[in-house]
């Protein structure tokens, strides 16, 4: 795994160091590269589904609930770094998490989003849309901070993880 790798120091992480483009200057690392290394050193806590391309956890912000989000398996800060047919398979893998927070939730709708002005790693924020949102019209982005992270226990968050395992299990076999 290329960001494991990284972390433990037999790849370069592209993270680490001065004038890269991400801004992760300082000695900083990236925050996705060290999740991704935690999951392959066992942290398995809210991961959804190991994907070939991406890597699905739970998203930390549950104001939504059933948010997910896809992390690339490896550094790469822009989807226009890859090959269009790579694009293609990783937005494939967005549509495959989609397609199983509609078989949880049934939401209205559901908002995809590939942001990196925040954190220079490829990740999509699955992030579906309930009737009941606070402001169903509004990006998630301007909710205040308590309502967009949702009130979720560890327990809830936990059976929330299996549902969604379940349903993205069954949406790769059919």
């Amino acid at each position: 795994m290329a960001c494991l790798e990284r972390l433990e120091g037999t790849l370069p992480n592209p993270c680490l160091g001065e004038g890269l483009r991400s801004g992760y200057a300082g000695g900083m690392s990236c925050p996705m590269c060290e999740k991704i290394g935690a999951i392959g050193l066992g942290d398995r806590a809210g991961v959804v589904a190991e994907l070939e391309h991406t890597i699905v956890v739970l998203g930390e912000n549950q104001g939504c609930a059933g948010w997910c989000v896809a992390i690339l398996r490896e550094h790469v800060e822009h989807m226009a770094e890859m090959p269009l047919e790579r694009q293609c398979a990783v937005f494939g893998e967005v549509a495959r998490v989609a397609a199983g927070i509609r078989a949880v939730f049934g939401p209205v709708r559901i908002n995809y989003e590939c942001l990196g002005n925040q954190v220079a790693h490829v990740h999509w924020h699955v992030i579906p849309r309930h009737g009941d949102d606070p402001a169903p019209r509004m990006p998630v982005w301007g909710w205040e901070a308590d309502v967009l992270r949702g009130g979720m226990t560890a327990a809830e968050r936990d059976e929330l993880v299996a549902k969604l395992r379940r349903a993205l299990a069954a949406d790769l076999r059919g």
